[in-house]
């Protein structure tokens, strides 16, 4: 072992010759360090011990030491590692075989210059190391770095390292899951000298050459290795110049599109969307976000970034739209293609490829070329093809007022007083998704089967058809849904929506609520049910207040106390003020303070909705579960065209996924004919008898659409 690790491998110690590493130790040595570790300024906290550490408990770093394990995250914005982080495992390992790792890696770092570094041990054994970088990695480098370095050493563990989204650490200080913290090894003043002398990029660069040369496993230096003390400054420089820099952009089209680009500045027109595709797909969003690519499509990060630019300009997007999602984390894997290039470079590279990009495009549509390529978000909602009469609106009484939002609106009163506090969420979610269904089809009969529902709610079907059943079990007096229609063929069962005759008065005499009536929107999938009925009630409650002029001066509706939202939400006091917390860490909502203006209490924050289930790749979890029950369904209509039942013209054929984005506008061949993307089934296109019910709230939720019903439409779809 090098004498630098033997002078860092010593744990503080007290004047009485005991380990510093109670509560008080690891609180300030996390007030000094975990701050400057967090990457984002982020933390995670886990509410199991330490097993997990969910998203939707993710709040700003602070000085104070979390009462329950803790990680901070390792990715900025800019997908980039700012500190690279070697996690040492002792779960899976022999006595004495991180140390050992340890010692090996320590000799590897020193030998290529990276010589700023400190560490700290857990309870069970297990070590972190961490190389503070001055210019950080980015993504695809620090994750094929742990990658390999897990192949030299048996207890390297990759995975904190492994993913933007969620790659975390437990910094020094944090509490451990067996009991105790993470203790810092050495003085707290030699971590803070390293954070302050960072290691050069020249050495970072070494270190990689180095892991990629060589795939033999680590041992430890034969002798001590000379070191360097981590307050001392590195003196290694990046000798890549900026127009080393400039040169590598391999796979790009800025060779043949530079004379054209000339005169198109950021500020050029955005192309019209292709038809019925507001977004780019999910493959592509995917890498935006998570900087993962499939290296069979795409050579190298410069390709899969032009592949993600072109996605989103044949989308009809700005440019402004795929800034906006860089600069604010969303799309960190994107801004992480572009971490090779300075700081002050970086917009420039990024609006340089995004003309180019856009550029192609206006040429591929002028040349009228390879027309059937498709950017595929979620497709357009089809109505059902098979045959028979729309189902007929019940006779059920629901209230005296005609209109059908009048009457959600009193059905959904009726919901509220027949489940209260202590009622099973999922019902709530799967009765609310009911309610959604109706406003958005206009009927009272809602024809939606439980893989619709599924996607409307974020609950598993198996789930939904329990609930259901569940409903149309309960007596007469309670009953909310009746069965108006059952399943048949293609055709899911069809409800009708209800209310107890001895509560239509109550129903009746209250007040409609205000605002729209939704599900749970996709962001609740991460957040919980509980979260997602404590948000709607204040978001009620604020637009009822305002509208009756009420609550603040503005007329923006005041502040609502914790047990008062309680109430409003029907949910228990505690799991209100848990999900507050949880809302409030992701600016979803905010706490206000009692003053001259009244008493305190939660108000919405700024933090959107759409932009949060962006961000953490809740789309592409709807999207797969989708994809999923098309494929079900079309084992089902399968069996029904084999044994008579179905006629085969409504089983859609495969279609094959949209080609990558060409790299080159391919010559015409006017050897093949023109063929729009929708081709009429007498000539020759493909039939489509999707039943997606469910995608119309889909669609409203995601992107904002509404459905304009014409007097040709039927009463349920």
């Amino acid at each position: 072992m090098s004498r630098a690790l033997e002078e860092r491998s010593v744990t503080t110690t007290g004047a009485d010759g005991g380990a510093l590493s109670d509560s008080s130790t690891a609180a300030a040595t996390w007030a000094r360090l975990a701050p400057r570790l967090a990457a984002r300024g982020r933390v995670r906290v886990s509410r199991d011990g330490g097993r997990n550490y969910p998203r939707k408990y993710e709040r700003f770093v602070s000085s104070e030491l979390p009462n329950t394990p803790a990680a901070v995250r390792v990715y900025d914005v800019n997908g980039c590692a700012p500190v690279f982080v070697v996690d040492l495992d002792a779960g899976k390992s022999p006595a004495g075989q991180v140390e050992r790792d340890l010692t090996a890696l320590v000799g590897l770092l020193e030998t290529c210059g990276l010589r700023s570094w400190f560490s700290d041990h857990s309870p069970n054994g297990g070590r972190h190391v961490y190389v503070p970088l001055a210019e950080p990695a980015p993504f695809d480098e620090a994750k094929e770095a742990a990658r390999l370095l897990a192949g030299r050493l048996r207890t390297v563990d990759p995975l904190p390292l492994a993913s933007i989204d969620s790659g975390c650490i437990r910094p020094p200080g944090a509490r451990h899951k067996s009991g105790g913290h993470q203790v810092l090894d050495g003085p707290v003043e030699a971590a803070e000298a390293a954070l302050d002398a960072p290691n050069a990029t020249a050495a970072w660069h070494r270190f990689l050459t180095e892991l990629r040369r060589h795939t033999t496993p680590l041992v430890p230096p034969a002798r001590p290795t000379s070191t360097t003390s981590s307050t001392g400054s590195n003196t290694d420089v990046d000798t890549a110049s900026d127009g080393e820099l400039d040169g590598e952009l391999d796979g790009e089209l800025d060779g043949e599109l530079d004379g054209e680009l000339d005169g198109e500045l950021d500020g050029m027109a955005r192309l019209d969307a292709l038809p019925g595709h507001t977004e780019p797909s999910e493959a592509f969003q995917t890498i935006a976000r998570t900087g993962d690519y499939p290296s069979s499509r795409y050579a190298s990060p410069s390709e899969a970034r032009q592949a993600v630019l072109w996605a989103a300009a044949a989308a009809g997007w700005s440019f402004v739209d795929v800034i906006r999602r860089v600069e604010d984390g969303t799309w960190a894997g994107l801004a992480s293609f572009y971490a090779r290039y300075r700081p002050h470079q970086r917009h420039t590279a990024l609006s340089r490829d995004w003309r180019t990009a856009a550029a192609f495009e206006k040429r591929r549509r002028e040349a009228r070329e390879d027309q059937s390529v498709r950017v595929r978000a979620t497709s357009p909602h089809k109505s059902h093809g098979a045959g028979g009469p729309p189902v007929e609106t019940g006779t059920a009484a629901v209230g005296g007022r005609v209109d059908v939002g009048g009457r959600v609106r009193e059905w959904l009163a009726a919901v509220d007083l027949l489940h209260g506090p202590d009622s099973d969420l999922g019902t709530r979610a799967v009765l609310y998704a009911l309610a959604e269904a109706a406003m958005l089809t206009g009927s009272l009969t809602i024809e939606h089967g439980e893989r619709s529902l599924a996607i409307g709610t974020g609950l598993h079907r198996g789930t939904v058809g329990r609930v259901l059943k569940q409903l149309l079990d309960e007596p007469a007096d309670r009953a909310l849904v009746d069965l108006v229609r059952p399943a048949q063929g293609v055709r899911a069962n069809a409800f009708e929506l209800r209310i107890p005759a001895l509560l239509v008065p109550a129903c009746e005499a209250k007040a409609w609520r205000a605002g729209r009536v939704y599900a749970i929107r996709p962001v609740f999938r991460e957040l919980g049910l509980a979260a997602a009925f404590v948000y709607a009630a204040l978001e009620r409650t604020q637009l009822e207040r305002a509208k009756t002029g009420r609550g603040a001066a503005d007329g923006a509706g005041g502040p609502i106390g914790g047990r008062e939202l309680a109430a409003e939400a029907r949910i228990g006091v505690t799991a209100t003020y848990d999900a507050l917390a949880a809302l409030a860490t992701h600016g979803l909502v905010e706490r206000v303070s009692s003053g001259k203006n009244g008493p305190g209490g939660w108000v919405i924050g700024p933090a959107s909705l759409a932009q949060l289930a962006e961000a953490w790749g809740i789309a592409d979890a709807i999207r797969a579960q989708i994809d999923q029950y098309r494929a079900e369904r079309r084992e089902w209509r399968l069996w029904l065209v084999a044994h008579g039942l179905l006629a085969p013209a409504f089983v859609d054929a495969t279609r094959a996924p949209p080609p990558p984005p060409p790299q080159r506008a391919p010559a015409p061949n006017s050897a093949l004919p023109e063929r729009g993307l929708l081709v009429p089934v007498a000539a020759g296109g493909i039939p489509w008898a999707d039943d997606e019910a469910g995608m119309l709230a889909f669609l409203e939720r995601e992107l904002g659409a509404h459905h304009i019903r014409t007097d040709s439409d039927s009463a349920a779809s």
